[in-house]
Protein backbone atom coordinates (compact mmCIF):
# COMPACT_ATOMS: atom_id res chain seq x y z
CA UNK A 1 0.00 0.00 0.00
CA UNK A 2 1.40 3.54 -0.72
CA UNK A 3 0.15 7.17 -0.28
CA UNK A 4 0.62 9.71 -1.79
CA UNK A 5 2.04 13.05 -0.09
CA UNK A 6 1.74 16.56 -1.96
CA UNK A 7 3.59 19.55 -0.67
CA UNK A 8 1.83 22.79 -2.78
CA UNK A 9 4.24 25.73 -2.02
CA UNK A 10 3.83 29.05 -3.64
CA UNK A 11 6.19 28.18 -6.37
CA UNK A 12 6.51 24.48 -6.70
CA UNK A 13 4.74 21.21 -5.41
CA UNK A 14 6.88 18.68 -4.02
CA UNK A 15 5.33 15.11 -4.62
CA UNK A 16 6.10 11.54 -3.16
CA UNK A 17 4.53 8.30 -3.60
CA UNK A 18 5.90 6.56 -0.58
CA UNK A 19 4.70 3.52 1.93
CA UNK A 20 1.84 3.43 3.90
CA UNK A 21 2.49 1.49 7.62
CA UNK A 22 -0.08 -1.24 8.44
CA UNK A 23 -2.27 0.87 10.90
CA UNK A 24 -2.16 -0.85 14.33
CA UNK A 25 -4.70 -1.51 16.11
CA UNK A 26 -7.31 1.60 17.52
CA UNK A 27 -5.61 3.70 20.16
CA UNK A 28 -2.18 2.42 19.50
CA UNK A 29 1.39 3.77 18.18
CA UNK A 30 3.36 0.72 18.11
CA UNK A 31 5.04 0.42 14.32
CA UNK A 32 5.67 4.02 14.07
CA UNK A 33 8.61 4.48 15.72
CA UNK A 34 10.18 4.85 12.46
CA UNK A 35 11.56 8.11 11.43
CA UNK A 36 10.66 8.17 7.81
CA UNK A 37 8.88 6.38 5.53
CA UNK A 38 10.68 2.71 4.62
CA UNK A 39 10.32 3.31 0.88
CA UNK A 40 9.55 5.98 -1.14
CA UNK A 41 8.21 4.82 -5.24
CA UNK A 42 8.85 7.44 -6.64
CA UNK A 43 8.62 11.52 -6.55
CA UNK A 44 9.13 14.61 -8.31
CA UNK A 45 8.20 18.46 -8.31
CA UNK A 46 6.75 20.97 -10.75
CA UNK A 47 6.56 24.75 -11.41
CA UNK A 48 2.60 25.46 -9.79
CA UNK A 49 2.71 28.19 -12.51
CA UNK A 50 2.88 25.59 -15.32
CA UNK A 51 -0.22 26.65 -17.89
CA UNK A 52 -0.45 22.80 -18.36
CA UNK A 53 0.05 21.74 -14.37
CA UNK A 54 -3.05 19.63 -15.16
CA UNK A 55 -1.78 16.91 -17.89
CA UNK A 56 1.58 16.86 -17.07
CA UNK A 57 0.89 16.17 -13.50
CA UNK A 58 -1.36 13.18 -14.43
CA UNK A 59 1.13 11.97 -16.67
CA UNK A 60 3.55 11.84 -13.87
CA UNK A 61 1.44 9.95 -11.78
CA UNK A 62 0.02 7.75 -13.77
CA UNK A 63 3.61 6.19 -14.79
CA UNK A 64 4.49 6.56 -10.88
CA UNK A 65 1.55 4.92 -9.85
CA UNK A 66 2.07 2.02 -13.01
CA UNK A 67 3.58 -1.48 -11.79
CA UNK A 68 7.43 -1.66 -12.47
CA UNK A 69 7.72 -5.51 -13.12
CA UNK A 70 4.84 -8.40 -13.34
CA UNK A 71 5.42 -9.98 -10.24
CA UNK A 72 5.30 -5.79 -8.92
CA UNK A 73 1.56 -4.87 -7.42
CA UNK A 74 0.31 -1.35 -9.01
CA UNK A 75 1.51 1.54 -6.52
CA UNK A 76 -1.89 3.52 -6.97
CA UNK A 77 -2.25 5.64 -3.63
CA UNK A 78 -4.79 4.01 -1.24
CA UNK A 79 -5.06 7.95 -0.43
CA UNK A 80 -3.28 11.09 -1.06
CA UNK A 81 -2.49 13.63 1.87
CA UNK A 82 -1.22 17.11 1.06
CA UNK A 83 -0.89 20.99 2.75
CA UNK A 84 -0.83 23.93 0.49
CA UNK A 85 -0.52 27.34 0.35
CA UNK A 86 -0.88 27.88 -3.32
CA UNK A 87 -3.72 29.88 -5.06
CA UNK A 88 -7.29 28.30 -5.07
CA UNK A 89 -7.00 28.10 -8.98
CA UNK A 90 -3.02 25.60 -8.69
CA UNK A 91 -5.28 23.45 -5.81
CA UNK A 92 -8.09 22.71 -8.43
CA UNK A 93 -5.59 21.64 -11.35
CA UNK A 94 -4.17 19.47 -8.84
CA UNK A 95 -7.41 17.99 -8.48
CA UNK A 96 -7.84 17.70 -11.63
CA UNK A 97 -4.60 15.81 -12.19
CA UNK A 98 -5.67 13.11 -9.12
CA UNK A 99 -8.81 12.75 -10.74
CA UNK A 100 -7.02 11.42 -14.31
CA UNK A 101 -4.55 9.85 -12.91
CA UNK A 102 -6.67 7.75 -10.82
CA UNK A 103 -5.45 8.69 -7.50
CA UNK A 104 -7.84 9.76 -4.59
CA UNK A 105 -9.25 13.07 -3.61
CA UNK A 106 -6.48 14.54 -1.70
CA UNK A 107 -7.22 15.19 1.83
CA UNK A 108 -5.97 18.53 2.57
CA UNK A 109 -4.02 19.52 6.14
CA UNK A 110 -3.96 22.66 7.88
CA UNK A 111 -2.06 23.64 10.78
CA UNK A 112 -3.29 22.49 14.55
CA UNK A 113 -3.42 23.59 17.96
CA UNK A 114 -1.65 20.51 19.20
CA UNK A 115 0.43 17.89 17.76
CA UNK A 116 1.14 14.27 19.86
CA UNK A 117 1.82 10.88 18.39
CA UNK A 118 4.45 8.43 18.29
CA UNK A 119 6.02 9.87 20.42
CA UNK A 120 6.32 13.79 18.16
CA UNK A 121 4.90 15.99 20.69
CA UNK A 122 4.11 19.82 19.37
CA UNK A 123 2.26 22.61 20.50
CA UNK A 124 1.16 25.43 18.55
CA UNK A 125 1.86 28.97 20.03
CA UNK A 126 0.36 30.91 17.20
CA UNK A 127 -2.46 33.49 18.81
CA UNK A 128 -4.54 31.83 16.32
CA UNK A 129 -2.97 27.98 15.82
CA UNK A 130 -4.81 27.69 12.25
CA UNK A 131 -3.12 31.03 10.89
CA UNK A 132 0.06 28.89 11.23
CA UNK A 133 1.17 28.09 7.56
CA UNK A 134 0.32 24.47 6.73
CA UNK A 135 4.01 23.96 5.35
CA UNK A 136 5.75 25.71 8.41
CA UNK A 137 3.72 23.50 10.96
CA UNK A 138 4.45 19.73 8.77
CA UNK A 139 7.94 21.49 8.53
CA UNK A 140 8.02 21.20 12.14
CA UNK A 141 5.98 17.53 12.63
CA UNK A 142 8.99 16.70 10.04
CA UNK A 143 11.84 18.31 12.30
CA UNK A 144 10.66 16.61 15.45
CA UNK A 145 10.58 13.85 13.53
CA UNK A 146 14.36 13.89 12.80
CA UNK A 147 15.43 15.30 15.73
CA UNK A 148 13.28 13.69 19.01
CA UNK A 149 15.54 15.83 21.48
CA UNK A 150 16.21 19.42 22.09
CA UNK A 151 15.15 22.94 20.93
CA UNK A 152 15.08 23.50 17.33
CA UNK A 153 15.45 26.21 14.84
CA UNK A 154 14.03 25.36 11.76
CA UNK A 155 14.54 27.00 8.47
CA UNK A 156 12.40 26.58 5.26
CA UNK A 157 14.29 28.41 2.58
CA UNK A 158 11.96 28.54 -0.66
CA UNK A 159 10.07 31.35 -1.95
CA UNK A 160 9.74 32.63 1.33
CA UNK A 161 12.08 32.51 3.81
CA UNK A 162 10.21 31.09 7.19
CA UNK A 163 12.71 30.52 10.47
CA UNK A 164 10.54 28.51 13.09
CA UNK A 165 11.76 27.57 16.62
CA UNK A 166 10.09 25.36 19.09
CA UNK A 167 11.74 24.13 22.22
CA UNK A 168 12.81 20.71 23.97
CA UNK A 169 9.16 20.24 25.41
CA UNK A 170 7.32 20.92 21.60
CA UNK A 171 6.39 24.56 21.86
CA UNK A 172 6.44 26.82 19.46
CA UNK A 173 8.31 29.81 20.37
CA UNK A 174 7.41 32.23 16.98
CA UNK A 175 9.17 32.60 13.79
CA UNK A 176 9.65 34.79 10.70
CA UNK A 177 8.67 35.41 7.29
CA UNK A 178 10.98 37.10 4.89
CA UNK A 179 11.00 37.21 1.25
CA UNK A 180 12.85 34.31 -0.11
CA UNK A 181 16.31 34.59 -2.49
CA UNK A 182 15.05 35.09 -5.82
CA UNK A 183 11.93 37.39 -4.78
CA UNK A 184 14.86 39.82 -2.72
CA UNK A 185 16.58 39.66 -6.48
CA UNK A 186 13.39 40.30 -8.32
CA UNK A 187 12.32 43.28 -6.00
CA UNK A 188 15.62 45.04 -6.34
CA UNK A 189 15.20 44.69 -10.10
CA UNK A 190 11.05 45.58 -9.96
CA UNK A 191 11.80 48.68 -7.52
CA UNK A 192 14.38 50.14 -8.71
CA UNK A 193 15.17 52.17 -12.35
CA UNK A 194 19.11 50.92 -12.93
CA UNK A 195 19.67 47.66 -10.96
CA UNK A 196 19.16 44.33 -12.79
CA UNK A 197 17.98 41.24 -12.11
CA UNK A 198 21.58 39.88 -10.78
CA UNK A 199 23.15 36.67 -11.60
CA UNK A 200 26.20 37.80 -9.62
CA UNK A 201 27.80 35.56 -7.44
CA UNK A 202 28.63 35.68 -3.53
CA UNK A 203 32.21 37.13 -2.77
CA UNK A 204 33.13 38.20 0.28
CA UNK A 205 34.00 42.46 -1.17
CA UNK A 206 31.79 42.75 -4.16
CA UNK A 207 33.30 45.23 -6.64
CA UNK A 208 30.62 45.01 -9.26
CA UNK A 209 26.84 45.23 -8.99
CA UNK A 210 25.59 42.10 -9.67
CA UNK A 211 27.89 40.67 -7.28
CA UNK A 212 26.52 43.25 -4.95
CA UNK A 213 23.09 42.45 -5.04
CA UNK A 214 23.86 38.49 -4.25
CA UNK A 215 25.67 38.93 -1.51
CA UNK A 216 23.75 41.87 0.16
CA UNK A 217 21.05 39.51 -0.39
CA UNK A 218 22.37 35.92 0.69
CA UNK A 219 23.89 38.29 3.87
CA UNK A 220 20.05 39.57 4.72
CA UNK A 221 19.21 35.81 4.59
CA UNK A 222 22.31 34.84 6.33
CA UNK A 223 21.86 37.23 8.88
CA UNK A 224 17.81 36.80 9.78
CA UNK A 225 18.36 32.96 10.29
CA UNK A 226 21.58 34.27 12.84
CA UNK A 227 19.90 36.67 14.52
CA UNK A 228 16.89 34.12 15.24
CA UNK A 229 19.18 31.24 16.24
CA UNK A 230 20.78 34.05 18.85
CA UNK A 231 16.98 35.10 19.91
CA UNK A 232 15.72 31.17 20.71
CA UNK A 233 19.72 31.21 22.65
CA UNK A 234 18.46 33.87 24.87
CA UNK A 235 15.07 31.54 25.57
CA UNK A 236 16.01 27.83 25.70
CA UNK A 237 18.89 25.88 28.17
CA UNK A 238 21.10 23.99 26.13
CA UNK A 239 21.93 23.36 22.66
CA UNK A 240 19.90 24.38 19.52
CA UNK A 241 20.12 22.12 16.19
CA UNK A 242 19.17 24.20 13.31
CA UNK A 243 17.07 22.25 10.40
CA UNK A 244 17.35 23.63 6.68
CA UNK A 245 14.79 22.48 4.01
CA UNK A 246 13.17 24.25 0.79
CA UNK A 247 15.02 24.64 -2.60
CA UNK A 248 17.74 27.48 -1.21
CA UNK A 249 18.42 24.91 1.61
CA UNK A 250 21.76 23.98 0.21
CA UNK A 251 22.64 27.47 -0.49
CA UNK A 252 21.93 28.69 2.78
CA UNK A 253 23.26 25.98 4.48
CA UNK A 254 26.96 26.40 3.00
CA UNK A 255 27.25 29.90 3.70
CA UNK A 256 25.48 29.05 7.41
CA UNK A 257 28.55 26.34 7.77
CA UNK A 258 31.31 29.42 7.45
CA UNK A 259 29.91 31.18 10.36
CA UNK A 260 31.67 29.73 13.60
CA UNK A 261 30.05 29.29 16.85
CA UNK A 262 26.23 28.73 15.01
CA UNK A 263 26.93 25.27 16.38
CA UNK A 264 24.77 21.56 14.81
CA UNK A 265 22.94 22.09 11.56
CA UNK A 266 21.88 20.04 8.84
CA UNK A 267 19.97 19.32 5.38
CA UNK A 268 16.53 18.17 5.51
CA UNK A 269 15.25 18.72 2.02
CA UNK A 270 11.77 17.10 2.19
CA UNK A 271 10.63 18.10 5.69
CA UNK A 272 7.01 18.85 5.10
CA UNK A 273 6.78 15.81 3.27
CA UNK A 274 8.10 13.79 6.06
CA UNK A 275 5.22 16.28 8.38
CA UNK A 276 2.67 15.15 6.21
CA UNK A 277 3.24 11.35 6.86
CA UNK A 278 3.20 11.57 10.38
CA UNK A 279 0.24 13.61 10.46
CA UNK A 280 -1.67 11.16 7.41
CA UNK A 281 -0.93 8.39 10.64
CA UNK A 282 -1.80 10.25 13.15
CA UNK A 283 -5.06 11.40 11.40
CA UNK A 284 -5.78 7.37 9.97
CA UNK A 285 -5.12 6.06 13.96
CA UNK A 286 -5.63 7.60 16.63
CA UNK A 287 -7.38 11.08 16.29
CA UNK A 288 -10.24 10.75 13.49
CA UNK A 289 -11.86 13.72 15.59
CA UNK A 290 -9.48 16.33 15.10
CA UNK A 291 -9.23 16.14 11.36
CA UNK A 292 -8.65 19.54 9.78
CA UNK A 293 -8.49 19.55 6.08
Amino acid sequence: MSWLLLDVGNSTLKWSLVAQLPAPAAGSTAGFEATRPEATYAQGALAIDAPDLTQKLAAEWSKAFASTAEDTPPRSPTAAWGCAVAAPDRIAAIAAALHLAGSPAAQWFGAEADFDFGGIVLHNGYCDPQQLGADRWHALIGARARFAHGALLVVNAGTATTVDAISADGRFLGGVIAPGVALMRASLARGTARLPLAAGRYVAHPDNTDDAICTGVLDAQIGLIVQRLQRIRESVDGAVQVVVSGGNGPLLLGLLRGQAGLGTMTLEPDLVLLGLWHRAHAQTTQRPANRNQ
